[in-house]
């Protein structure tokens, strides 16, 4: 596999062997290409020539020249002539020459540095022995742009120095002026094989050679979760083999997209661990993505970068035939992209379908969602539930004496939401939600404490419009939408039906003095309060007053806002709709948005 631009390997920009010589001290033997790494006195080309009597320093001064060519008379390789038009010089190898040939400590390890635009990966060696200075120091180092990932390479630096080490110890192969030369040939093997093929093969003497093969390092995958829904980034029926795990062959067949990895282990008949294995493993390689689970009840919104892929073509001509249904017309990239821009938060898809009527379209809303996901410009709103704990409420707030107009005389507790006066030909109050709530979070718009008074003859109206409705429906029913009629007040507010309550009490009928608002039990435990749907009288029963759907018991302790509702639907085997009637029942909430003690948090 070519290292090129288009690869998921670095490209390799130099090689070169340095070394710690007894007389010019730190040089840089031969390099590959010639002359791209520079010291002070000018370009290093080759193996060092002698040092001039009388200079000073020349050591990291002194130009270096092949030893069968005349220092004076280099000619140039059409390969360094193409490079040095491009790059005529990397760095300066002074900047990095102390941690090329490194002191002892950091012997024997990688070492990497930064020059510049471009990074140096080596591995310095120093080997103890019968040298003139009682050691020899040496290192082969690779060179990458600076923002290359090196993992892949770490291992072929390593291995690269260890083999020239076990020849040194053998033979002596680089210490030695006979066979020392012979490291020029093995570095343009290495520079020219590891770019255009990954791999080379290099034979050193008969009993040492130099096997290498580059392969990709990918990073450790995400934990998987039982909600997660694995898609397929290739095709697992053209590599399925028979010698196959056995579970990876069984979940491999169930990976559509559509299923989550718990229903995959439950079609498979796997156990659900080795399952999240086998999916953690197709993660590693990078032939599946995850993505959320898609239900119509889910939120999505756009993220920055629809900004720069609006105008990609690929991402116009994949688009159209992913998302739309076989046989149907494919709209227009502006029309898609319109569509993709209505998705916000606090709109479902469901809202979103009938707002747009993407059904007409044939648009395939599923992959609709998930090609979003994928390409990355679109991003899941999950829905974090949080039980809220009691409170200590006031005891001089459980009575209020009816005020005798309707803006004087009343009282409230905290956080109360009140409805104005409502008359017979208006039943729906508008909501008053408090301006410290974050704009993500849905809260009960009805508090279950404190007391609400109401102007006797907006009392007695509401009483007269309850009895009308329990009788049966208006001669003129009004259509309300279901998103106009989660975005406003229930259509009758429990406040409400306790005044009404309180009202028909055979005590108060003659004269209303107080009002007095039952105080409900905010015990997810307790049971539902009786009214006359449940409670055994004979008269109708309220709209609202109904009897509360049964949750799991466990249920209550996972709701500390650590759980979104994708675990909790996929722990307990429901949907959202499902688990949103429990909600209610764990909060004591009136439904339709309103969740009593348990707060939504959307992020």
């Amino acid at each position: 596999m070519a290292g090129d631009g288009n690869s998921f390997l670095p490209r390799l920009r130099s090689v070169f062997y340095a070394r710690f010589d007894e007389k010019r001290g730190t040089e840089i033997a031969y390099q590959v290409p010639e002359g791209l790494i520079t010291s002070c006195g000018g370009p290093i080309s080759g193996a060092a020539s002698p040092v001039p009597s009388g200079s000073s320093r020349a050591s990291s001064r002194i130009a270096f020249a092949p030893p069968e060519r005349p220092e004076s008379r280099v000619k140039v390789s059409p390969q360094k002539s193409t490079l040095s038009s491009a790059c005529r010089t990397l760095f300066n190898f002074e900047d990095v020459s102390k941690y090329i040939i490194a002191q002892s400590p950091l012997c024997g390890r990688l070492v990497t540095c930064t020059a510049g635009n471009y990074k140096v990966l080596g591995f310095p060696v120093e080997l103890m022995g019968k040298y003139r200075r009682n050691y020899f120091r040496f290192n082969v180092c690779f060179v990458f742009d600076a923002s290359a990932d090196l993992s892949c390479y770490e291992p072929i630096v390593r291995k690269v120095n260890r083999v020239l080490t076990a020849c040194e110890e053998e033979s002596s192969f680089l210490s030695s002026s006979e066979t020392s030369f012979k490291i020029h040939a093995i570095l343009e093997q290495l520079y020219e094989d590891l770019n255009s093929y990954s791999e080379t093969s290099i034979p050193i003497d008969n009993f040492n050679s130099i096997e290498l093969k580059i392969f990709p390092f990918y990073p450790n995958p995400p934990p998987v979760k039982d909600w997660m829904v694995p898609v397929a980034l290739i095709n697992f029926d053209n590599v399925i083999e028979q010698n196959w795990d056995l579970t990876m062959a069984k979940v491999c067949q169930y990976i559509d997209g559509t299923n989550h990895v718990a229903r995959i282990a439950h079609l498979a008949g796997c156990d659900i661990n080795l399952t999240r294995q086998a999916i953690s493993h197709l993660l590693y390689y990078q032939v599946i993505m995850t993505v959320d689970i898609f239900q119509y009840s889910n939120m999505y919104t756009l993220r920055k970068s629809v900004q720069w892929l609006a105008d990609e073509a690929h991402v116009k001509e994949e688009c159209g035939p992913y998302v739309i249904k076989e046989g149907r017309a494919i709209p227009d990239w502006p029309k898609l992209l319109h569509l993709y821009s209505r998705m916000r938060p606090g709109t479902t898809v469901f809202e979103w379908m009938q707002d747009h009527d993407v059904r007409s379209l044939g648009i395939d809303v599923r992959r609709f969602a998930s090609f979003g996901v994928i390409k990355g410009f679109l991003r899941r709103i999950h829905r974090w539930p949080i039980l809220i704990a009691d409170e200590a409420q006031p005891t001089e707030a459980k009575t209020t004496t009816l005020p005798p107009s309707p803006i004087g005389g009343r009282k409230r507790a905290t956080s109360l939401t009140v409805p104005p006066p409502i008359s017979s030909s208006s039943m729906r109050p508008k909501r008053r939600t408090s301006d410290a709530l974050p704009s993500f979070a849905t809260v009960s718009a009805h508090s279950t404490s404190g007391t609400v008074s109401l102007p006797p003859h907006a009392a007695e109206a509401s009483l007269g419009t309850l009895r009308s409705r329990a009788a049966g429906p208006p001669s003129s029913p009004q259509t309300v939408r279901p998103r106009e009629l989660r975005r406003n007040s229930a259509a009758m507010p429990a406040s409400l039906f306790e005044i009404a309550q309180a009202l028909a009490a055979p005590a108060a009928e003659n004269r209303l003095q107080h009002v007095v608002r039952p105080r409900l039990s905010r015990s997810p435990s307790s049971p539902a309060i009786k009214t006359q749907a449940n409670g055994g009288t004979g008269a109708p029963a309220p709209v609202l007053a109904s009897q509360p759907l049964a949750y799991p018991p466990a249920l209550v302790s996972l709701l500390d806002g650590e759980h979104h509702a994708d675990e909790l639907c996929c722990q307990f085997g429901v949907g959202w709709p499902t688990l949103e009637q429990w909600l209610v029942a764990v909060g004591g909430g009136s439904g339709d948005g309103d969740f009593g003690k348990v707060l939504i948090i959307y992020r």
